[in-house]
């Protein structure tokens, strides 16, 4: 029971371990600070991009190679578990703490499945321009579908934005300080960080970047930006922003999708003060 204790943990701790360095190679990986009902509802709506037939064929044949080495470790991880659990008689007057490991072990493997297969993109599309007819009354219903979460009248976030505010330029700004932020990031700039963000969101992410064993190298490939919340309580106005795109590891050439949503705060009541980053939500 000790030998299948220390087996347990280690497999605890490089599950742990694979998905902090996962989530820390984005700014904001993993999630931070305040949360608001906005744009985790609209993922299931984000429309599929279409690409050139033959651009890009080779991401999902790496992607796919990823997730079928998560369904081969965890078939390797459950057999050799379970044969060892047989062979060594653990099995055997089997107790309430066997039960738990047992449930933990099943955990672990359900972790690594579901890894894998959150790395497999959408297949690309045709041609641009091509659409099946089969496929139109749904593409129609995603883009209603589309258009009404963007609103926020579909998950029941408000939309209060004052009349004389520009929204083509702040999401035009906020695409540009996306990247900049992402890029100082990698450099381990958190002197520019700062700036973008409050202090105690600011202090989350220094751990966080402290820890990560080797610098990041994220680069943006595609990037859009809509507000998805807008309200004001008392003499703070906020601002909730949802990131969608794609971007690239250089360190191993693979890709994975953007779906950030970055919570923003204003406090009216002093003069110039810039918009703060509070929370992150990053898929």
């Amino acid at each position: 029971m000790k030998s299948f204790l220390s087996l347990f943990a280690a497999l605890l701790l490089m599950v742990s371990t694979t998905e902090h360095a996962e989530a820390g190679k984005r700014f904001g990986g993993g999630g931070f600070g305040k949360s608001y009902n906005s744009a985790p509802a609209q993922k299931q709506a984000e429309p599929q991009k279409s690409q050139p037939g033959g651009a890009n064929q080779a991401a999902p044949a790496k992607s796919k190679s990823k997730g079928m080495m998560g369904g081969i470790l965890g078939g390797l991880l459950a057999g050799g578990i379970f044969a060892y659990l047989l062979g060594s008689g653990a099995f055997e007057g089997i107790q309430f703490l066997d039960i738990l490991l047992l449930a933990g072990v099943a955990f672990l493997i359900f972790k690594l499945l579901r890894s894998g297969k959150r790395q497999q993109p959408v297949p690309a599309s045709g041609p641009s321009g091509y659409q099946a007819p089969s496929q139109e009354p749904a593409m129609a219903r995603k883009s209603d579908d589309l258009s009404r979460m963007m609103s926020g009248s579909d998950n029941g976030a408000p939309m209060n934005l004052p009349e004389d505010f520009d929204s083509d330029a702040f999401t035009q700004g906020a695409l540009s300080h996306y990247r900049t932020v992402q890029q100082a990031w990698n450099d381990a700039d958190m002197k520019e960080i700062r700036s973008y963000v409050s202090p105690e969101l600011f202090d989350a992410l220094s751990r966080q970047r402290q820890d990560l064993s080797e610098p990041p190298r994220t680069e943006v490939l595609d990037l859009t930006a809509s507000i998805v919340r807008a309200d004001q309580t008392g003499d703070v106005r906020q601002i909730s922003i949802l990131f969608r795109g794609r971007c690239r590891d250089l360190l191993d050439g693979s890709e994975d999708g953007i779906f950030d949503t970055w919570h923003l705060e204003r406090d009216m009541s002093q003069e110039n003060a810039p918009w703060l980053i509070v929370g992150i939500e990053a898929e």
